[in-house]
Formats: C-alpha cells, structure tokens, sequence
C-alpha cells in the first residue's frame, strides 16, 4: 500500500523535500564492523532551504541517486532497482525538453562504484536514459560487501553541482571511516554553502540511529514529530512501498497548477493633504501548493495614485512560472479645495477703474491645479451717486470642480471738488449780468452734469454810480464737493455821464453861484454821488467848475470819501443828468409821478409844471445864497420832491 510522504495541508510541491514515512521491519544484514554510536545533533549541519517545485520544462534540475548495493537492499535488489527504474521512467514522461532535468545514480556497498554518468549527471531525456539506468543497476549487487557511506558520500562530492540527493540505504556505515563525525563532515559540507544540496535520506528496514541517517538529513523524522519548518526530511520505507513513492515524489517535482490569488474590493479614497494623490496600501492575498511564489501588483502597494481612477494589476507566480492574476480599481477622489488670497482691500476715487488691473486680482494655489479664478460684484449705493462700495467675491475652482471663496471690500469715494474756472474780470456801464460778464466753467471728477451758481458780494460804491462787486461762483458735484472763484465786475457809469454832456456842459444853480459839469469831467460825478450830507443848502457864491482834482471849491466835500455833502446839489445833479439822457423825461408832468408835493413847492411851479420846470425851480434854490436862511422849510420841501421822481430811476434806466 503507497505511504503518504506530506502533513495534512503541505503544497504538493513540498513533496520534493520531504521524505516518506513509515515503520519498518528490520531487515538483516551481515555486519562488517560494529556499528558506529549515534553522534551528538550539534554536529549537525540543517538541509537547505528546500529546492522547491519545477514546473513542466524547467530545469535544469540536477538529482543524484545514491543507492546502498550491499546487504538486504541487495537481497531485495529488484524491488529497489524497480522503484528507481520507475522513478527515472517517470521523470522522463514528464519533463519536455532536454537539459531541463538532470539525474545521475551512485551504486555503493564497500565503495562508491559505478556512478552514472561518470561523475557528472545525465540528461533525463537523453536516448536511452531508462534503460542505461536499469541495466546499470542490474550489474552491481554484492551480498557479501559492507556499507560504506564515506564512499559514497565522496563520491558525490565529485558531481560539479548537485540540487537534490537521494540516499537510500538500508545498513549502518561498517567500512571505510565508520567515524560518524567523519562521513557526516562530508555530509554538512554537500548541504553547506556554496554547494546547498538537499539530502533526502530513505532508510530501508532499518535502525534509525545505528544508520546513522539523522546525521545526513536531520534530527526529526517527519510526520512524527516534527513540522517542514524545522527542516526534517529522513524517513523508512519498506521494500514494497519503495517503488510508489518515489514515482509520487516524481510527479511532486513538477507543479502545473496557478497559485490562487485574490485581490482587493475596488477602493475609494481622498487625497493626501496638498497632494493631487494618495499613497494607498492594500493587501492582495495568494496561496499556491509550492513555496517561493512571487506576488507583484502593479502599481505596488504604498504607491501614490494620482486622482482619478487607476486600474491595479497583482500577478502571483510560483516557482514552476504558473501565473494567476487579478484586477481591482483604485480611485483617488480630490477632496482639497482650491486655497485663495484675495487682494486687499482698497480706497479708490471715483474716477480710479475698480477693474482688478487697477484693485488686485486674487491668487490661488491647488493640489492639482486651479482651472480659473472668477469674481462678482455686489454693488451697495453710499450717501451719493459716486460713492459706494463693492463687495467683490473671488472664487478659485480647480480642475476638478472645488471652489473657495473669499471677499474683498472696494471702497469707492468722491471727495475731490470740482474745477472751476471764473470768468475774466469786467468793467461795465450798466449790465452786470452773467450774459454781460460771462459764466464760469467747471469739470469734475466723477459728475459731468455740475450745478454751477454765484453770489454778488458788493465790495465799493454805489452801483447806480461807481461801485466795484465779487462775483463769488460756486461748483458744486452731486456728492456735494464744492469749488469756489470770484469774479470782480466793476460799474462805471462815466461814460453815459460823457454821453449827457456830449451835448454841452451841465449847471446847477444861477448867476454867481453855480456848479459847471463839463464834457470830460463824467468821472467827478461818479466821486461825488451818491452824496454824503443830509441837510439841503443852497450853493456857496462862486462858480465852481469840476476839474482835474474834482474839487467844487467851497462847496463842500467829504473829506474821506469826495462825495457831495450837499444832498439838494445831488439829487438835481442826478435828475438833470437823467433829463440829458432822456429829453422826454423832461417833458414828464408831474402830475403823472405819483409824488406828494408840499404847497410851498407847488408855489414855486408854473401851472401844470413839468420835470424841466421842478429843475428850473432846483436851480435858482441852488443859486439863491440866502435860502437857507429865508426859507429852509422850502429846501427840505423840494429834495423831498426830488427824491420822489429820481426814485427807480439812473443813468442806466433814465
């Protein structure tokens, strides 16, 4: 019946490096010499790491066949040459090629003779293989030789390289060096390095310390008490399960089966912070029936995946080149928003662009890229039309659709006042207004639509007469910035005064004592009038005539300013100038001027008198010395009339 060579749950492939198990009658055997003790284990040196599975074809795999030709493996010789015929038979079936599998047989009993090839191994397809082995098997049997394990344990030293011994025998080391620390010197250094040859000891029937196989192979029998671990290989066998197992430890040499793998759920994750990927690590996980199976994933775990979706290939092979692979997707989500900085802040005049040329733009920065960087405005009406503010949010989204906002506030003010610009100054006769003087001009800033205005601010004078006024004009923008100029516009009536007396000199009073205007003195009566006095007089007795220095001789003047004290003098200055101007005044009846007129000036009239007889009147009052002291009240009377028709009247509405 065929004995199982593994543990419960081994790889098949670890058929080659373990061996079979069983226990066996003790077969008899003539003893040269005493059997050698057992030796102490630290002497020991362990097998290698086993030579593993080969799958079909691969190689080359070098065997050695080391068979005990003496004693009761002799007397059994045709079922152990059978069970190596059948070994080599099977070994030849199932490799492919040649030079993939090598095998050579060492026949020992006193000595190492008859190797095979000669100390060198021989190609498991070569012409011939099975036979040449089996016919040299048949011609080296010797019933009467001892065991000679140094022998044969050298001789395999001879073999260049070797990955795997077969050592069956059956008897106990009785010739040569039977020193077990001898022989199994030879044995530590096959398995040591560099050579690294695993020896398989099969014991056949017999002792396991007096053959000493402990001391090739290990210290633990397998299925016994020990695990592959621990690297022990040596078993017993008997004769008549020989055959079977060494054809199932041909069949373990070759491993045709693809490991078994078994990748990871797809997985879904975010990226690493500030990287457009993740490092990722998985666990893939593959069992195969031989030992030293590879397991590569492309990409490895601990890779960094970029994001998006990556498609990971994990590929296991064995020892044999049998491949098993799987596929899974890994998929990194960007997770990491954009991070942006918006620009400060900023005043800007209403005039300024709020355009981000002229107020920043912002900045951003992303894990994977920013894919653009938008704004918006909000726009918020300040106390004004030019002042507002702008609340421009930024946005920042990167090429994977995250966006980041942030704000930045635009202050927009008009504090800036217009420009303006007065007209020239100006002197005129009579019309001051702005169509006569001009209009000031303005810009702004911000406001193309400025309220313009002024104010007349009278400096000096009278402006029936001479007077000099401010033309204050004011700017003014829809936020209520204002700019301000002054125009000076002075009046002069001198020369309507020239026209009157174009005409002739004009005088005022009679005979001795008058006032004589002539044409060229128009400026005197500009420095005269208004008058200065209150109380009306008669002229002083001499003919005074303006001059160079305006001076009316003893009629007396202002000190300070040179108007006329006499106000009987001046308003029959100003009406009789109006009456040269306007002839038809002259004509005027009184009676059509709505004045009160006392008795005693009504007396003094013709019938129905006129504004040349009031002025005929006017005259000789002025010209009568005495009439301050005759008739004051008449005086007082008259200007009171005089003052009644010059009302609303001048020189420039005579």
């Amino acid at each position: 019946m065929k004995k199982q060579f593994l543990k419960a749950g081994w790889p098949v492939c670890s058929l080659l490096v373990v061996g079979w198990l069983g226990i066996f009658s003790v077969q008899s055997h003539a003893q040269c010499v005493p059997p050698p003790p057992c030796i102490a284990l630290s002497t020991i040196v362990d097998n290698p790491v086993p030579p593993g599975c080969k799958g079909p074809g691969d190689g080359p795999f070098k065997i050695l066949v080391i068979l005990d030709e003496s004693s009761s493996v002799g007397t059994s010789a045709p079922q152990v040459r059978l069970a190596v015929s059948n070994f080599a038979d099977k070994l030849e079936e199932l490799t492919d090629a040649p030079g993939k599998l090598e095998m050579g047989l060492i026949e020992f009993n006193n000595d190492a003779f008859n190797a095979l090839p000669p100390n060198f191994l021989y190609d498991v397809e070569s012409p011939g293989f099975v036979e040449n082995v089996t016919n040299h098997m048949n011609s080296g049997y010797n019933p009467s030789s001892c065991t000679n394990y140094e022998a044969a344990l050298n001789k395999a030293m001879e073999f260049p390289r070797v990955d795997l011994i077969f050592f069956i025998t059956d008897g106990q080391p009785q010739t040569g060096n039977i020193d077990p620390s001898a022989w199994s010197a030879i044995a530590n250094s096959l398995k040591s390095a560099p050579r690294k040859t695993y020896i398989f000891a099969i014991g056949i029937g017999a002792d396991i310390c007096n053959n000493h196989l402990k001391n090739l192979s290990g210290p633990h029998q397998l299925n016994v008490d020990a695990s592959f671990a621990e690297g022990a290989d040596w078993t017993l066998e008997d004769f008549s399960s020989l055959s079977d197992g060494l054809v199932d430890l041909a069949n373990s040499l070759f491993d045709t089966k693809a490991p078994v793998i078994t990748c990871p759920l797809p997985i879904k994750q975010g990226n690493d912070p500030g990287k457009c990927g993740k490092i990722v690590s998985y666990v893939t996980t593959a069992t195969d029936e031989c030992e030293n199976m590879s397991l590569v994933c492309t990409p490895p775990p601990g890779s960094f995946f970029n994001v998006g979706p990556t498609i990971v290939t994990c590929t296991a092979t064995d020892k044999a080149g049998n491949t098993a692979s799987c596929t899974f997707k890994i998929t990194i989500l960007d997770l990491e928003a954009p991070k942006i900085t918006c620009p400060a802040g900023k005043l800007i005049s209403c005039e300024e662009s709020s355009l981000p040329a002229n107020t920043g733009t912002a900045t951003a920065t992303d894990n994977c890229g920013v894919g653009g960087i938008s704004h918006k405005d909000v726009r918020i009406d300040g106390s004004c039309e030019n002042e507002f503010t702008l609340q421009r949010s930024w946005t920042a989204a990167d090429v994977h659709g995250n966006i980041t906002t942030c704000m930045q506030i635009i202050s927009v003010e008009d504090k800036k006042p217009p420009v303006i610009s007065c007209p020239a100054n100006a002197t005129v006769t009579c019309d001051i207004s702005v169509g006569k003087t001009g209009s000031a001009t303005a810009t702004d800033n911000c406001d193309t639509d400025l309220s313009i205005t002024h104010r007349d601010i009278p400096i000096s004078g009278d402006c029936d007469w001479f007077c000099i006024t401010e033309r204050h004009w004011t700017a003014t923008d829809n936020c209520g910035n204002t700019s301000k100029c002054v125009q000076v516009i002075t009046k002069d009536v001198t020369p309507l005064i020239e026209e009157a007396l174009a005409s002739g000199p004009l005088v005022w009073g009679q005979t001795a004592a008058t006032v004589t205007l002539p044409a060229g003195k128009g400026n005197c009566v500009v420095k005269w009038l208004p008058y200065a006095g209150v109380t009306p007089t008669a002229l002083k007795f001499d003919d005074a005539v303006a001059g160079a220095d305006c001076r009316l001789m003893s009629n007396p003047l202002d000190p300070v300013t040179g108007q006329i004290m006499n106000p009987l003098l001046g308003e029959a200055m100003k009406l009789k100038i109006l009456v040269r101007l306007n002839p038809d005044l002259g004509k005027t009846k009184l009676s059509a001027i709505p004045c009160d007129m006392h008795f005693i000036v009504r007396q003094a009239l013709a019938p129905n008198p006129d504004v040349n007889e009031l002025l005929r009147v006017t005259d000789l009052t002025l010209g009568n010395v005495n009439v301050s002291l005759l008739v004051p009240e008449h005086t007082k009377h008259l200007l009171d009339v005089l003052k009644c028709v010059n009302k609303g009247r001048s020189v420039c509405k005579p």
